[in-house]
């Protein structure tokens, strides 16, 4: 913060003056932005007019700010229309940094809603703009930062429905529906346009939809979870009659078929579930099942091969892929996946079956787990070098 004041001076007037009808208070000095290595000789207006631009900026816990903000505005009464106009043309040329010094000097001097809304479409941009560059981690700071804002104005202006809407969208954006949903009730509570009013209600319309719709998958979840596979299928029919491209459905759908040993069928629905979601661990392990029930144990385990480099942190699917290479009597490719669950999860119970069931099989005790340790190229440099060393010393013995 000291940073963005340093070019800051303070200068003390001799006498009492006046900008138009303001009158100067003599006894607090002025902070004067000054180019470096220029001197301060008289009262610059302009220099002025900078200098309080940045200590609104910066410095909005000052003990005479409300006077700075007064001397401003007597000097420059256009100054916040002005400093908008700039913020958006730093906008478009995506100057993010200084249109967001300009509107952050808005919001400390004008002090309306409006403003937080405007430095709230800024933050949301510069986060867009940052996921653009792979910078995950401004992206998030800046996406923090956007909801502080937002908060913030929510809490100054409780009655400025515009926060209510945007608030809503943010959390829509981050699929917390619920939230966006009950914003939009606190914005239909409190706007007063007619036009706005309608356009939420819609919206507010799609999102109980779509609460609703959880409620019903969620139904066929439970289903699965209490062993009711057929009463989950019909669940998933009724659903799937109003909403035809759900991927969760056709894989519950799926599920639930698998169980029932309906394997071919099964099939079809995880096949349409991963068309529909792209690419999926879990669906890729059912598949696994059912090509296994049907024959083929050679796509079973391609499936597994798949599932396990799409969800890095599990160790299931390297332990089924382990047990169908046991089955096959495929044994260094059983322990090569043994191994890769054991550096994942070495308590897994199901991989302690596994183990337990290869030692059987093959007669070799498998030991504690090996850990892999990785070697940069100058940590391999190093090591030959020193073994180098180590020989030469033998030689010269």
């Amino acid at each position: 913060m000291q940073s963005k004041l340093e070019n800051i001076k303070y200068i003390t007037l001799s006498e009492t003056r006046k900008i138009g009808d303001f009158v100067l208070d003599k006894d607090i000095s002025l902070p004067i932005s000054i180019e470096e290595g220029k001197d301060v000789k008289e009262l610059d207006l302009n220099s002025l007019a900078a200098g309080l631009i940045k200590l609104c900026t910066y410095d909005k816990e000052n003990k005479n700010f409300e006077y700075y903000k007064n001397v401003l505005l007597a000097l420059r009464p256009d100054v916040v229309t002005d400093l908008n106009l700039a913020a958006q043309a730093k906008m478009k040329a995506k100057d993010y940094a200084f249109a967001e010094e300009l509107l952050v000097a808005v919001r400390n001097i004008a002090a309306k809603p409006e403003c937080y809304i405007n430095l709230a479409v800024l933050y949301a941009e510069m986060t867009v703009a940052f996921h653009k560059k792979n910078d995950d981690v401004s992206a998030d700071m800046y996406d923090d930062i956007l909801m502080s804002t937002l908060r913030e104005c929510e809490s100054l202006f409780p009655d400025y429905a515009p926060v209510y809407n945007e608030i809503s969208a943010y959390h829509l954006r981050h699929g917390d529906i619920e939230s966006s949903r009950d914003y939009l009730d606190k914005f239909l509570s409190v706007s007063k346009d007619a036009k706005a009013k309608k356009n939420a209600q819609e919206m507010l319309n799609k999102l109980n939809d779509m609460l609703g719709t959880r409620d019903e998958l969620m139904f066929a979840y439970d289903k699965m979870m209490m062993n009711l596979p057929e009463d989950a299928v019909e669940a998933i029919n009724r659903y799937l009659s109003k909403h035809e491209k759900c991927w969760e459905a056709f894989f519950i759908r799926g599920w639930a078929k698998r169980v029932l040993e309906e394997y071919d069928s099964a099939q079809k629905d995880l096949l349409e579930s991963l068309r529909l979601e792209n690419r999926n661990a879990e669906i890729y392990n059912e598949l696994s099942i059912c090509a296994r029930e049907c024959g083929n144990t050679d796509l079973a385990k391609s499936y597994l091969e798949i599932a396990s480099d799409l969800d890095e942190e599990s160790a299931v699917y390297l332990t089924n892929l382990a047990f169908l290479h046991l089955a096959d009597n495929e044994f260094e490719e059983s322990r090569e996946a043994i191994e890769r669950a054991r550096q994942i999860d070495p308590e897994d119970p199901q991989l302690i079956y596994i183990i337990k069931q290869y030692e059987e099989k093959t007669g070799d005790k498998i030991g504690e787990v090996i850990s892999e340790e990785v070697f940069s190229d100058e940590d391999f440099d190093a090591l030959r070098k020193k073994d180098k060393e180590e020989n030469t010393k033998h030689e010269e013995l």
